[in-house]
């Protein structure tokens, strides 16, 4: 045992050793290195304020005169003088200062007192955790100017020291240049006509998706363009470079890159000649490229949006028509089938009609949740149908690298949203997943279903109380991120002075959204897994009429209703359906006409049923017209279109009761009982007629003006 661990400590002690020589032997070999080269070195210390000599080259040492123990210790000041540039100086201080690379020119002075021109380079040595420790001065003297002494005079040395400021700032320019060329992503080339030799950037080339080893021509280029702008590229340049040409064109074109991505490029170029007229022959060319397919991508979804809300539109117009025209074919239906035997093929027949009637009816609602373009409206609508028109839409701008994958639940709840809104939630995850794989490529799960949580639920964007809930998940197989960049990432949403990730500009936009509609945000992801982002927006409450059944007893009363519409088919629908539920119907084709009546015997009518929507005067301003004579009355707004679609949005319109054409028996029996039940100027006791025949109650709203025509 004792051997053994001896041992041990002998294969440790031998392991320690060798590192410690492996380190001295590169720490003399980059001493060495150091030591060799032309360029004077030496190295300051970081760490103290004044950041004193540390080490020095010999070649340094022969620039200056100084010897070794004479600038150990000291600062750079020693090489200081009278007509050494304080403006230099003071750049080099603050580089110092903070700790980041620098370069200038400027006078120095030997230890004789001699001047000499001095290219200075400062670039910091950094730890881990990204402080400077040293930084190390580069020096090389610049022989092209006069040598000044303190015998040369004031005139000569500014003279000297205007040009020297005249490059440096020349210096300056062509580094800003540089940068900006980084930082907006321009690829350059240019190519020489007489030798028929063209470069290409490094930017121009990670564009073009070729490596350095490649050799640039025109004809690899011309491979790269895509087949349908080749013709035209070839056009418009030839165009510039004829004989009438001015040398200059611009172009915008798709690239093909090598692994297959498709990208959107604008090309501009100019050319210089030799020569005149006919015989002038091209010199030079000088362009750059730069990368739009962002640009574009965003170009082409507005365009989209505002096709949709076109199409919305058009879709709530037809809709409108379509539901006058299904009120009548389900209500008289409904009608009917009483009054046939159940046993007859007469009322299995219409029993068929009713049902292929419903579900029309749900069709022309999901068209009414599509045509809810206005920003602040929002309407009862079926998430699973947006969802998949948003991906119809989404599917042609997905690149060919990149799978989809979709797994939408064939019926979810419904949520109260604003469906231009909902879309454009869509469109920014979607958008946000294809950012993470548009370089590497890879799978798009797109993911919709009901969720339910039995207690609240904590998330690092916010809280989930305790509910139902339509969940929208959109995974991407990219890189993922790390928990500190996620933790970030959200908070740049909840804080907007937090700094932003590039890619959360859209996830902030969809986090706006989200929480505007009462729901919370989930990012979730891991390195090398990619990422999800599932969004949790609340489902309405069932509504009572959906919770019916069929065969449950219709309610009765005996009020007097009055009937508004502009639709002789459902005038006659409505009249025949109160009648049957033993109310007392006075029916008006028009506003103005139904006004009249109602201001010739305001206390004779217990309900207002309108539809919205009417020629001269809207259904909204009619019940306010009423309302001014009966402040108590009930009233209860029908529209075949997405103007009023549901039920918290029927409310803050002023309405006791929404209903959504085309109006179904039941639907309108229990709806006439809430509104009526509703009514504060009868006792709460007295509420859906009972076997004693207690009257209804009423409440008193406020009706705000809506639309247009009906007669």
């Amino acid at each position: 045992m004792t051997a053994g661990l001896f041992l041990g400590l002998l294969l440790f002690l031998s392991f320690f050793l060798w590192i410690l020589i492996r380190q001295r032997q590169e720490n003399v070999l980059n001493a060495t290195v150091i030591a060799a080269t032309n360029c004077s070195v030496l190295v300051t210390d970081a760490t103290l304020s004044h950041h004193p000599i540390v080490y020095v080259n010999p070649t340094f040492l022969l620039l200056t005169g100084y010897t070794e123990q004479e600038v150990i210790g000291q600062t750079t000041s020693i090489l200081a003088g009278p007509y050494t540039d304080r403006a230099s100086m003071e750049k080099l201080a603050m580089a110092l200062q903070d700790g980041r690379a620098c370069r200038v020119r400027l006078c120095h002075y030997r230890k004789n007192g001699a001047s000499f021109w001095n290219d200075v380079s400062l670039s910091p040595v950094k730890d881990r955790l990204g402080r400077a420790t040293s930084m190390v001065w580069t020096m090389s003297e610049v022989p092209q100017f006069e040598k000044i002494s303190e015998a040369h005079d004031r005139t000569q040395y500014e003279d000297i020291t205007a040009r020297l400021h005249a490059e440096q700032a020349l210096w300056d320019s062509e580094t800003r240049l540089d940068l900006a060329v980084q930082i907006g992503q321009v690829g350059l080339f240019e190519h020489d006509h007489r030798t028929d030799s063209l470069s290409w950037s490094p930017i121009l080339r990670d564009i073009y998706g070729l490596g350095t080893d490649e050799p640039a021509s025109w004809q690899r280029y011309l491979e790269l363009v895509h087949p349908d702008d080749r013709v035209r590229v070839i056009s418009t340049v030839q165009q510039a470079r004829a004989a009438t040409g001015n040398g200059r064109y611009e172009v915008e074109h798709r690239l093909v890159r090598p692994e297959g991505a498709m990208r959107h490029i604008s090309l501009r170029s100019v050319t210089w000649f030799d020569g005149d007229g006919s015989s002038r022959q091209p010199v030079r060319t000088l362009g750059t490229v730069v990368d739009v397919t962002d640009r574009k991508n965003v170009d082409a979804r507005r365009r989209e949006t505002a096709r949709m809300e076109a199409i919305g539109t058009f879709a709530g117009g037809i809709a409108h028509e379509l539901n006058n025209g299904l009120t009548a074919v389900l209500g008289f239906s409904e009608l009917s089938l009483p009054l046939i035997p159940a046993e007859s093929k007469a009322h299995r027949h219409i029993r068929q009609v009713i049902t292929a009637g419903k579900k029309s009816r749900e069709l022309i609602q999901q068209l009414l949740a599509f045509g809810g373009h206005n920003d602040q409206g929002r309407c009862s609508l079926l998430l699973h149908s947006l969802a998949k028109e948003s991906l119809r839409f989404l599917r042609p701008t997905i690149p060919l690298w990149i799978e989809l994958k979709a797994q939408v639940a064939h019926s979810t709840n419904s949520i109260s949203a604003n469906a231009v809104q909902m879309h454009e939630m869509i469109f920014n995850l979607v958008d946000n997943a294809l950012r993470a794989m548009q370089k590497t490529g890879g799978i798009l799960d797109v993911q919709l279903q009901n969720r339910e949580f039995a207690t609240d639920q904590i998330i690092p964007s916010g809280r989930l109380p305790a509910g139902w809930y339509v969940c929208l998940s959109v995974r991407d197989t990219g890189e993922g991120m790390d928990p500190e960049r996620v933790s970030r990432l959200v908070a740049s949403f909840v804080s907007p002075k937090a700094v932003s990730e590039r890619q959360s500009v859209g996830l902030a936009v969809v986090y706006d959204i989200v929480t505007a509609h009462g729901g919370a945000l989930m990012v979730e992801s891991q390195i090398g897994a990619g990422t999800t982002v599932s969004v949790y927006l609340p489902a309405l409450p069932t509504c009572a009429p959906s919770t019916t059944q069929e065969e449950d007893p219709l309610s009765h009363g005996h009020e007097c209703i009055l009937f508004v519409d502009d639709e002789d088919s459902v005038i006659r629908l409505g009249s025949e359906m109160l009648e049957s539920l033993g109310y007392y119907p006075v029916v008006c084709r028009t506003a103005a006409e139904a006004l009249e009546v109602f201001q010739a015997e305001p206390k004779r009518f217990d309900l207002l049923i309108t539809d919205r929507t009417m020629p001269g005067m809207s259904g909204n301003r009619l019940a306010r017209e009423c309302r001014r004579l009966r402040p108590d009355l009930p009233v209860i707004l029908c529209s075949g279109s997405n103007g009023v679609t549901g039920q918290d949005d029927a409310i803050s319109q002023g309405a006791t009761e929404c209903l959504l054409k085309p109006l179904m028996l039941l639907e309108l029996a229990y709806a006439i009982r809430r509104a009526l039940n509703q009514s504060p100027a009868y006792p709460d006791s007295m509420g859906v007629p009972t076997n004693s025949g207690s009257e209804p109650s009423r409440i008193s709203i406020e009706v705000s003006d809506a639309v247009g025509p009906r007669g």
